[in-house]
């Protein structure tokens, strides 16, 4: 049986203290412009699913205008009736492609499914729900924050066979 001294087990807890600083402050290498939208993308819609509108909200650009002329404040009250409407929200998003345009800016489109339901998954979602879904396609800028928004977008209402 090893035994171990009082400075020993001192010296492996700085070692063990010291290493734990160089991992915690170690540069971070920035994700690319793909993974920061899809990122961005995904805390959007699960701000959303818990109706936290400020934070979906803070993924908008205060500059922001839709294909059909909408600022961030009319997008703001459609989404608010879309997710504050019903019992339950379901949001999916499905076909996420993004396309680096510059390491600032990047394009995307997508499905975003929503439901009126308690299914977990994509694929149950249709029994005894109430769906309504859109293609978005649009701009996201990093901004002068450091933070990635949505600068502009338009969508269309889906059919559902284009759903799935």
């Amino acid at each position: 049986m090893v035994t171990l001294s009082r400075g020993h087990v001192l010296g492996l807890a700085l070692a063990l203290l010291a290493a734990g600083a160089v991992l915690a402050f170690w540069p971070r290498e920035e994700p690319g412009v793909k993974e920061a939208i899809t990122r961005k993308v995904i805390q959007m819609t699960e701000s959303a699913e818990r109706k936290d509108m400020a934070e979906l909200m803070e993924g908008v650009s205060d500059n922001f205008q839709t294909g059909e002329g909408w600022n961030k404040q009319q997008v703001k009250g459609v989404l608010l009736g879309q997710v504050l409407r019903g019992s339950w929200v379901r949001i999916f998003v499905k076909d996420l492609n993004v396309t680096e345009v510059n390491p600032s800016r990047g394009d995307v489109q997508m499905k975003i499914i929503f439901g009126r339901s308690e299914a977990e998954q994509l694929e149950t979602l249709a029994q005894d729900s109430v769906l309504s879904a859109y293609m978005i396609e649009g701009t996201f800028e990093k901004q002068d924050d450091g933070e990635w928004r949505i600068v502009q977008a338009r969508h269309r209402s889906l059919s559902p066979t284009e759903l799935f």
